[in-house]
């Protein structure tokens, strides 16, 4: 009923080998994970980077065709600054 010493030890070499090839996949699996999470990052940041900026150009379309000039600087201002806005947004990069 007892197993033998050899049976036993060589258990525990395949054992310990089996835990060792799993833990060098982990080691080299994670360099590509990060990398890949990375890119999520940088994909989900442009994406909302490109709302921002279609939200802006929105509101200085619709500032210049709701404007009159009977109604004087305020639109002109927000309009101007909007303008201001724009220059400072940083180019989209692939």
């Amino acid at each position: 009923m007892a197993e033998s010493t050899d049976d036993s030890s060589q258990v525990v070499r395949e054992q310990s080998e089996s835990v060792a090839a799993t833990n060098l996949k982990v080691l080299g699996d994670t360099p590509s994970f990060y990398t890949s999470m990375g890119y999520a990052n940088a994909t989900s940041h442009q994406q909302a980077m490109n709302t921002v900026q279609l939200a802006t150009v929105a509101k200085m379309v619709d500032l210049i065709a709701n404007t009159s000039p009977s109604e004087g600087g305020s639109d002109s201002a927000a309009l101007g600054m909007l303008a201001k806005m724009m220059g400072n947004v940083p180019p989209v990069t692939p």
